[in-house]
Order: C-alpha cells, then structure tokens, then sequence
C-alpha cells in the first residue's frame, strides 16, 4: 500500500533503538533501532545534493473535464485506485533510482524537482535487485509498485522477497498496510505474493517535501548479498573480505542500489480557455529515458441543431496538441501501438485494446530530458492567411499596455525626396504588456508593434542606421522586420494525423535562434533531429502530408507558428521604411500565466518625420514664399509626434517625453498640445531650450522647430512637377512638359516708399456694471509690416492730446502671424530719444507730444506678415462710484502713432447699449455712424502723426427699465420703508377715530357729574315722601341701587315740574337738611360717581375691539408681504422653499 509522503509540516518520531546489522565491505558496521518507525535523515535545503540518481522516468496521468461531474467518475475508474476531487490526478512519475553506494551516505536527502503548484498525495518506493528485478510484493498492498514496474517495463517481479534476500528477520519490518501488530508475521520464500508485506523505509527510504522541493531520502542501511550458506555475512576480518577492501573495485564490480518509486500527485492546470489553452506543467528530475502516456478528455461536440453554417467546415472532433520538450512516438512491432496514440487499458492485457471514440485521446511517446514538461491542447484555430499577406507566424493578444516614449528633437534636415524639411528625433519606446494569450498550443508567437505618425511621413535620415534596434525581457527571441510574406502557398500540412481519428497534432519546431540582425535564415525554421524534416521533401510536391506513414517516427513538441517556406530578406532587397510592422517574436513558454505574464520590450532609432504636403496647405502658404527662404522657415507646419502601437491590444496608454539636443541656436523648438490652433495665442504652448524636456500627456503633442534666423543666401526652388493630393498624402508625379512657374513663387521687392500700408483700430468700451457709462477700453491694433526694413523692431507710442485724468495703460500681447513675439514697453512722460534705428523716432519729430507709452514690437527680418497688439487703457483713480457720475464728460481714445507714414488708418468704435457717442474732437477726416459702432477714417498720414479722437456718452432719453439682481436688491429697502409708513399711518387713522369716540363719552359722563340742580320748592307732601323713600333706600338692597337712582331721578323730575313755591333760605336749609341730604343729595352724588367709575374702569366697547383687530390684520398682511419679498430676492434666482 502507498504511504503518505511527508509533507514540510509533518515528520514521524524518531526510533526508539537500534541493533547491528551488516552492511556492504566498504561501509562500517551500523546499528539500528528494533522498532520498525523511521525517521531519515534530512539536510537543510541548501545542503541538499543535487545527483543524478534517476535513470528512467515515465509519467502517466489522465486529465478529466472541467465540470462535468459523470465524466469525472468514468475517469477515475478506469484509471485511479483512489477517488480524488482535483481536475488533473497522475501516478507520477515512476521512477527508477541508482544509488552508487561509494558516493552517498545513508540517510542523504536528494532533491528530485521543485514542488512548484503541484500536491504529492501519496509515494511508495521499492528495492530492486542488480538486474532491475523487483523484489515480489503484493500488488494488493502495493498498488502504485505494480503500475511502476508495468510503467518502467522491469522484469517480472522476482519471487523472492527482499528480506528472504538478506536474510532480515520479518519482525523487524514494518508492514505499512495496517499498523496493527497482527499484520506483522514471518515471511519467507514459500510464502504467498498476496501476503508480501512492504519494505520497511529503513531499507528502501521514502520520498519527503522538503524546502518547496521533492526529495528522495536515502536509506538509513544498504544490506550486502555476499553470505555464506546459513545467509551470515563473512567475517570482516577474512581474507577475502580484506582483499575485497583492498582495491577500489571496477564499474562492473561496483555494489549498487536500485529502487523503484511512484509518487502519486495532483497537478492543477496552468492556463485554460478561452483565452488560453489548456496547459499542464508537470516538474521532473533530469533523466535521460523518459516517457509520458497521458490521456485526455474529448473536446465537447456542438450538437448538429445547434451548429451554424459557418462552423460546417471546422473539425470539433480534434485537439491541437503541443508538448514541451518533444515527445516522440515510440515504435513497436506489437500490431496495434505501431504509429498511434491509441488507448489502452491499465493492465495492458491486449494489444489490440483500444478505446472507444468517447474516452478522449493519449498523448504517448518519449521525450528528452527537462526539469519540467509541459502539455497543451486546444481547439484548431482556423486562420486564414491569404497568398502574400502573411508571414505564416500566428499573433498574440495583449490586454493592456503601458508605453513609455522618449522623443528627442536634434534639429531640421530636408527631405531628399520630397524636397522639404523635417525634423530629425530619436525615439525610444518601452513597452510592457500585462496578459499576453493566444487560445492556441502555439508557442513561438509574434506581436505587431507599429509606428504611428498622423498626417507625416517618416523615413530613414541619410547617413544613419536604417533599422531599429530591438530588445525584450523574458520571452523575447527576436524580431522580424521588412519580411516579405510567403511568395507561393507551398506549404506543408499544420498538423500530423495519428492513426485515431479523433487526434490532430499539430507540426512542430524547436525554439528557434536567430542571427545577430534578429532575422530569420531559412535553415531556422528546420526542426531538430527528432523531426522527419530532417528528410528532404518529396521533389515537384506542393503540399505533404504525414498521414500513412506507418513507421515514421512521429514528433509532438513545440509548435511553432513559422511556416517552413518563410521568406528572408536579402541584401539586394529595399529597405523597408520605419512605418513597416515590427513582429516580435515570442515564446509563450516563459510568459506563464498568471504572475509570469508580463512581457516588456524596448525600440530605439533615428527617424526624419516630415509634415505631409496638401493642396490646401500650398493655397494657404503659396503668397508666403521668399525668395530667400523655405516655407518651413517663414510657416511651419507642426508636426504630431509619432508613438508606438501595440497593434493587439485591449487597452493601451502612451506617455510621450520630448526632449531638446538642438545643437544650432537658430532654432527654437516649440510643443503645443495635440489640439487647438497653433496659431491661436490661447493655446498652450511650451518652448524648450538645449537639454531641457516636457512631458505630454495620453493624447500626445505637437511641435514646431522654428527658424530664429535663417542663414543667409539660402534659396528656394519651386517644384518643376506637379504636386497633387492623394487622400492626404502628395505623391510627385512626372509630366513630359513643364509647367508654368507660379506667379506666388517668390515675394515682390518693394519698389515704392517705406511705409505702412494700413492700419485698423478696433476700440471696445468696457463697462463694469449694467447702466453705467463706461471709463475704460480695450483696443486691438492691426497692421502690415512693412517689407525692406533695416531693423527687426517696429516702434509705435500712444500720446495725449489734452490734458485730463491720468490713464494706465497695458500691453496685452503681441502677435506675429498667430505667434506670440517679444515686445519692449517704455512708460514715460516725455519720451526721450531712441536708441533704435531705422524705424525709431527722433527726439526732434515728437517735440512737444506727451506720450503716454513707448513700444518696441520685436517683428524680424521678414515683412509683409501681420501683426497684432492689444492693449487696455483704464483711469488709475477708477470707482463704480466714478463710473455712475460720468453723464456727458469727455473721453479721450489713445490711438497708436509710427515713425512711418500710414497709408490707411480705420478706427472702429464699438457703441455702447443704452447710450449715445458724440464725437467732441478729431482730427480724422471721415466719419459714419450706426447704432452698432462708430467708424472713423483718415488716409496718407505723414511720419509720427498722432490721431486723436475725444467722445462724450450720454445715456439715451427716455426712461427704460433694465431689470437685474442688483437693482432689485437695491429697491427692496425702500419698499420696505413704504410699506411700513403706509402701515402706520393706516394705524395712525384709527387711534385718532378711538380716541375721538373716548372724548365724546368723556365728554358726557363730565356733564353728569358736575350736575348742579336748581332751587326748588319742596312741600310737605315731598318731605313725606321723602322720608318713606328714605326708610325704603335704608332698608332696599344695593344691588337695587341702578333701579332705585332711576326712580328717585324720575321722581324729583315729576315733584321739581310740578313744584311751584319758594323756599326761604331758612327753611330751604332745614328742608334741604332734612329732605336733600337724607333723601335726595347723597342718593345722587353716589350714583354718578359709580357710574364715572364703571365707565372708566371697563374694557373696550365691542365696536373699538373690532377696529382694533382690523388693523391688526392688515399689519399682519403687509408684514407677509414684505417678507415675501424678501425671501424671494434673497433664493433668487431660484423660487424659495
């Protein structure tokens, strides 16, 4: 039975004891412990020796489908003792060791191969004897042995036991199919194969992982056969046993140890499709017999309903398959393994099994020696090349690219064949590409880089390498360059036809070298010795085919992409140019997926890249030609930077680096973004002098080497031929007849005065706030240079006609033809003399003129081109407050004045919405105005004459309301303030009408009060009364007062009417004393002063509440108002929440 290896985090115990036990003549006595447990000896991991111990390898293994669970099951019972879950299970290689006992130490652990991803499930290893005779096992306890022995094609197992060999008692063994002790018996020579318990590892040593690495551990003790009779060893002390020693004995003499092992391994898969094939890579030790017999799932057929037309013709049936190394085929005389990966059952009971067609394929033959052995298969893949536009080599994908280019300007150089400047750089381009694939077995692969240059032509400079120069990291093998493709379809067959109809293998090459131009030579795309190509080809055959070759020998290696038919280039072959495809060649072997595959490159070279020629472009610059200089230097064209491509890949980001080593200080070199106008001042732009660099981004750059100043006497030549467009690109083409010259080639020379032929003055108010009248400007200049000039700068000053408010003034910017040039401004009160010649004024001529600014426009040697300046002009004590106090005063324009005579001068001044220009002083001749701008013109001004031009702006009449924010906010304060009056005074209103009604019930209650009756005459009959009534109000309750006032009022009213005598003083006195007092005075002083009280002391009236609450609503309704408002000019724009 198998026993599990060891792995690096188990390790058994050590033994308990240790008795003597002989050994092999040139080793001393050793001991060792009674008890069967083991533990060998295991060296550190850079201890380890590293020998050459295994002489014959072969590996069997079955690769099972990915998912399908019933596929799995099948599998594992035709081929497997145990049921595992992994996708790929192999009884690995079997190995068959030789241990030369004079040059190792028992117990030495031997690394084997590197563990790298695979799983060791389960090892086993058996001695053998001198002839490669197994000693007998069991087959039953020992699985793996008998399919290692069946593998390695030993001998049969011989029926002698090991120990019965040695003469080793049986108890000392372990038997490691059961660690119970009834397991453990005697066993001789009689004893029954079935019964044969394994060899103890003590004896045969067992295979350990150790420090990521498959190891073989030694044994502990090598028994000798050399015994007498009773299976004693001799005597050390012997003669012969000292003759033995004596000398070191021949090959032949030589003691040695075989063994056979099975290792029993999972190995995962490296890759699989769909973007890859599938790939096992299974770790070996070095040998030089080795053999596979691998078995491999059928591919899944589509079923017939589902299949379109377009797959009619492509084989489902078939694997293309590849290994790494080669494996050859082996030839037998047996009549069914003779040239063909057939199927066989394990046992191998008949020669004439095979499988049937659902079982899949086998992969089956010899390979040589390697550290690992790699096995693809996939899918055919159908390419179809067409005759003469393919090299035969298959392409990679990428999945995303990184790129890094360095561009580097070394200056101008014309263009031999199309007689116009270009620039020279040197680039170097970077590559890394992350996820390289291919769905196929091929190996040796190419990528497609190419040089992408928009709306330029790139070419070879003269002179100079014409080629690149290529480099890579792993993976890299070479390149190809300018190879033209196959001249004829001859070609052999893509794949080799076994004698199952289900298989495909695919043809098959080593990896190819390359010369040291990293081109291909035709003896390279011949196979190694293992290939029947070795043969020549049949003569006057178009196409070979392999198939019925019964006792060829058959090859399945790896497979390269190159047709054997490859064309080569030659020296008498054109130089192809630096835009031709650059095919890197890579070895997919080395780009292992997933951390492994990362594959980077390098390209470097010198190329020229010319701006492309089109008709519009000599329409546009056509005028602009000089006698005396190219086009290139008056008007450049930019030229876009060229980059690598990566002409496969998903996903790809360029960064371009632009570097100046422009060795001549005429040139400058210009970078501008990859869009915009390049003659828009707008535009980004950034000059770089000698060793300086800029970065640009994804999208690339621009840049425009300029001529500063060109050489004298240099001329340019029209074409004698015409020139005419082809899509974008101008090919010269030959005519029998020349054409006439153009009448554009050259600029006329001046032939009249120096002077400045016209002059425009764009004048825009700019106001600060809506409704305001405007204190500031902003003008554009316009001009021609004028040609012939003996100096570079052309001077210009602003000057003031008339005293007023001090005005700052600011050069904006100044333009040559859209190019920013350099200009010098010079701020004085009276200008002094200038230094300048030519075109400079004199002090003398700008007598008596106060010039606010002088300015020097730096314009060359070159006239005719167009110049532009802009420049403000503002009140330095400038407020808003100023600005709205500005009705009817005088403005004054600051227009430009040239030390030359101007032919035409046109001022254009824009008007200003809501109000009115009137022109209040000038000394321009012509004048129109519309309700858009006012134009004024004068012609044939003489040297330094000043324009002046003063305006008034008034607004217009009428009252027209403009509404914006600003106002609105500024008019809710005083609606505010309106409403609030408004409230008030509506309050105001009905406090007077209160207390005008208070007044009148005051007025009222006074009158009763201060009541003062008349004298009557009171009779006897009223003293009567008087005095019941008075003893009714003594006793009456006062609540009844009210009741009783008005009685005692109605009475008195009734007895003064009908009263008619007088009083005497006396008795009115004691009538009064005893009659008002007590019953008419009091009753009435009381009454009225309760009721003064009840009036004054008492609420509002019903009537005044309800004015009270009136106006209180009407405040409440005016306060939402005005917080309406409010909110709304405080969320404006926006409405409020």
């Amino acid at each position: 039975m198998p026993s599990s290896t060891k792995t690096r985090s188990s390790r058994p115990t050590s033994p308990s004891s240790l008795t003597e036990h002989p050994i092999t003549p040139a080793r001393s006595s050793h001991t060792r412990r009674s008890s069967t447990a083991y533990t060998p000896t295991v060296v550190s991991g850079g201890q380890q020796q590293r020998l050459n111990i295994v002489t014959r390898v072969a590996v069997e293994g079955r690769a099972k489908q990915g998912k399908d669970g019933a596929a799995i099951k099948a599998y594992l019972k035709v081929l497997f003792l145990h049921s595992y879950t992994s996708s790929n299970l192999f009884k690995h290689p079997d190995l068959q060791i030789a241990v030369p006992l004079d040059t190792v130490t028992p117990g030495t652990t031997i690394s084997l191969f590197p563990e790298e991803n695979i799983k060791v499930l389960a090892s086993q290893v058996h001695p053998l004897d001198n002839n490669s005779i197994p000693y007998n096992f069991s087959s039953t306890l020992s699985p793996l042995l008998h399919n290692a022995a069946r593998a390695l094609n030993l001998p049969q197992r011989s029926q002698e036991t090991f120990y019965s060999a040695f003469g080793l008692p049986v108890e000392n063994s372990s038997i490691q199919a059961s660690s119970s002790p009834s397991h453990r018996m005697e066993v001789n020579v009689s004893t029954s194969t079935e019964a044969v318990a394994p060899v103890d590892a003590y004896y045969s040593g067992r295979i350990l992982v150790s420090n990521y690495t498959v190891s073989y551990v030694l044994p502990k003790v090598f028994p000798s056969r050399n015994r007498c009779g009773n299976g004693v060893s001799p005597d050390p002390e012997s003669e012969s046993f000292s003759r033995h020693r004596s000398r070191r004995p021949s090959i032949g003499e030589r003691n040695t140890a075989l063994f056979m092992a099975a290792i029993d391994m999972w190995v995962p898969y490296a890759s699989k499709p769909p973007r890859s094939p599938f790939l096992l890579s299974i770790p070996i030790p070095r040998c030089l017999h080795n053999h596979i017999k691998l078995r491999i799932f059928p591919p899944t057929s589509t079923s017939s309903s589902l299949a379109s037309l377009s797959s009619v013709d492509d084989d489902i049936s078939t694997w293309d398959l590849a290994s790494d190394p080669l494996v050859t085929r082996v030839t037998h005389n047996r009549l069914s393994r003779t040239n063909s990966y057939n199927h066989f059952a394990d046992d191998e009971s008949s020669d004439s099994s095979q499988a049937s067609f659902s079982d899949g394929c086998v992969l089956r033959g010899t390979f040589p020696s390697a550290e690992r052995i790699r096995v693809r298969w996939a899918k055919p893949i159908k390419i179809i090349d067409a005759p003469g536009t393919g090299d035969g080599r298959r392409r990679v994908g990428v999945r995303e690219v990184k790129g890094e280019m360095t561009c580097t300007i070394q200056g101008k150089l014309k263009d031999p064949e199309r007689s116009l400047d270009g620039v020279v750089m040197s680039v170097e381009y970077k590559g890394t590409c992350k996820g390289v694939w291919f769905p196929g077995v091929a190996t040796l692969l190419g990528l497609d880089v190419g040089l992408e240059a928009k709306n330029s032509d790139v070419s070879w400079v003269p002179g100079r390498s014409q080629s690149w120069e290529v480099g890579g990291g792993a993976g890299y093998t070479g390149f190809d360059f300018g190879i033209r493709s196959m001249p004829s379809p001859i070609s052999r067959n893509s794949s080799l036809d076994s004698d199952s109809p289900h298989l495909k293998v695919s043809t098959s090459s080593p990896g190819l070298s390359h010369d040291p131009d990293h081109h291909l030579n035709e003896s390279e795309a011949h196979l190694t010795s293992n290939s029947l190509l070795r043969a020549p080809l049949p003569p006057q055959t178009t196409d070979y085919s392999f198939e019925g070759g019964g006792d060829s020998t058959s090859v399945v290696g790896t497979v390269s992409s190159v047709s054997a038919s490859m064309h080569t280039s030659t020296e008498g072959d054109p130089v192809p140019p630096p835009g031709t495809p650059i095919t890197l060649h890579v070895n997919m072997n080395e780009l292992l997926p997933p951390v492994q595959n990362v594959f980077t490159f390098t390209i470097s070279g010198t190329i020229l890249v010319t701006s492309r020629m089109t008709l519009a472009r000599m329409n546009r610059q056509g005028s602009k030609w000089l006698g005396q200089a190219t086009l290139e230097d008056v008007d450049p064209e930019p030229v876009v930077l060229p980059r690598f491509t990566v002409l496969a890949a998903d996903a790809e980001a360029t960064s371009i680096l632009v570097r100046s080593e422009i060795e001549s200080d005429e040139y400058t070199l210009e970078v501008y973004n990859s869009t915009g106008d390049v003659k828009d001042a707008q535009t980004r732009k950034t000059v770089l002098q000698k060793g300086a660099f800029t970065k640009c981004g994804e999208d690339g750059g621009r840049i425009i080497l300029k001529c500063v100043r060109p050489p004298n006497g240099l001329t340019f030549d029209p074409p004698s031929r015409s020139r005419t467009p082809s899509g974008q690109t101008l090919y010269r083409v030959p005519s029998n007849n020349s054409l006439p010259r153009l009448g554009f080639i050259g600029r006329p020379k001046r032939d009249g005065p120096l002077i400045i032929p016209a002059i425009k003055a764009k004048i825009t108010w700019l106001t600060p706030t809506t409704g305001t009248l405007p204190t500031s400007y902003a003008a554009r200049i316009s001009l021609d240079i004028p040609s012939d000039a003996n100096s570079e700068w052309l001077e210009f000053g602003l000057a003031r006609t008339h005293s007023g408010a001090i005005t700052k003034i600011s050069v904006v910017n100044a333009t040559v033809d859209g190019v920013p040039v350099r200009f010098e401004v010079t701020t004085t009160s009276h200008f002094e003399k200038s230094t300048g010649t030519g075109v400079a004024a004199s002090f003398e001529e700008m007598h008596g003129k106060e010039w606010a600014i002088w300015v020097r426009l730096h314009v060359g040697m070159f006239g005719g081109s167009r110049a532009i300046i802009d420049y403000l002009v503002k009140k330095e004590d400038e407020s808003d407050k100023d600005s709205r106090r500005q009705e009817g005063l005088i403005r004054e324009l600051l227009l430009p004045s040239f030390s030359l005579p101007v032919g035409r001068l046109e001022a254009c001044v824009d008007a200003v919405p809501g109000s009115s220009m009137i022109v209040v002083d000038t000394n321009l001749l012509y004048q129109r105005h519309s309700n858009a701008k006012y134009k004024l013109l004068h012609f044939s001004m003489r040297e330094h004459f000043v324009p002046s031009l003063s305006l008034s702006l008034r607004h217009k009449a009428g009252w027209k309301f403009v509404f914006s924010f600003s106002s609105f906010a500024r008019i809710i304060p005083w609606l505010f303030i309106i409403v609030i009056l408004v409230l008030l005074h509506h309050a105001n209103i009905q406090m007077n009408q209160l207390t005008l009604s208070l007044e009148q019930h005051t007025s009222a209650i006074t009158t009763m009060v201060n009541f003062t009756p008349e004298p009557t005459t009171v009779t006897t009959t009223v003293t009567t009364t008087v005095y019941t009534t008075t003893t009714v109000l003594a006793t009456a309750d006062p609540v009844a007062t009210p009741e009783f006032y008005d009685s005692s009022t109605r009475r008195l009213d009734n007895i003064l009417s009908s009263s008619s005598a007088d009083i005497t003083p006396h008795s009115m006195e004691i009538t009064r004393t005893r009659e008002i007092t007590i019953m008419t005075a009091e009753p009435a002083q009381n009454n009225a002063l309760t009721t003064s009280n009840h009036i004054y002391t008492s609420s509002w009236s019903p009537e005044n509440l309800h004015v009270i609450d009136v106006v209180v609503d009407k405040m409440w309704d005016a306060a939402e108002v005005v917080w309406f408002i409010i909110r709304k000019a405080y969320h404006y724009p926006l409405d409020p929440p």
